[in-house]
């Protein structure tokens, strides 16, 4: 009996240190089940960012939009300082699901980085191609995730960005047809202390099993 407690608390605390690890070093994170307060608008004022339940779990909240808007329409309150020597991820969940007026192939939705609210921005990924975005996010009517790594110089407007989102109004969709869900931005690199104590853990439970 204390053998097999002994193996669930070291399993519980890897598991645990797995998760600070992962969560160290993240320097953005929202899944919008607590409102939208980490974002503002263009020249901090009103956006048109809408939290509504997910389509195909009403026990989720996502985000859409009530009105299609160019050169940003959300935009994280957060500046972000990236280092020009490191790769970040950033991670996050998107749906395309048609509605009335929406043509196949361009629901509208464009993931970016801009300095102010606007200032100058590199639109990223999208389902469109303008402003040199890359046209990657499908709309096939199905949440899909993503994880995409890039570097401050990949957007070329500086180390200090704020995240930006919008519902694009030169899509071939309409407003609500874009859907975003569970943003991370962190660097791509494992913390070093992190991966020390997880194998340092993952010893002891070794030797632990070793001895039964």
């Amino acid at each position: 009996m204390r053998t097999n407690t002994t193996k669930a608390i070291i399993t519980t605390t890897i598991a645990a240190i797995a998760a600070c690890s992962a969560n160290a070093d993240v320097i953005f994170q929202d899944n919008f089940e607590s409102g939208l307060g980490q974002w503002t608008g263009k020249n901090n004022r009103a956006h048109h960012g809408k939290l509504v339940i997910d389509p195909f779990n009403n026990e989720n909240t996502v985000l859409t939009f009530s009105k299609k808007i160019s050169a940003g329409d959300m935009f994280a309150n957060q500046i972000l300082t990236l280092d020009p020597d490191e790769t970040y991820n950033i991670s996050f969940d998107y749906l395309g699901l048609a509605k009335n007026h929406t043509r196949p192939g361009d629901t509208g939705g464009y993931v970016g980085f801009s300095v102010g609210t606007p200032s100058r921005h590199s639109w990223q990924w999208a389902t469109g191609s303008v402003s040199g975005a890359k046209d990657v996010l499908i709309d096939d009517g199905q949440w899909h995730s993503y994880n995409f790594e890039f570097t401050a110089a990949d957007l070329a407007i500086g180390n200090s960005v704020r995240l930006m989102l919008e519902d694009f109004s030169g899509s071939r969709g309409t407003h609500g047809d874009a859907y975003f869900d569970n943003f991370t931005v962190a660097p791509a690199t494992i913390p070093a202390q992190g991966t020390f104590a997880l194998l340092t853990l993952g010893g002891l439970l070794t030797t632990r099993r070793r001895r039964i």
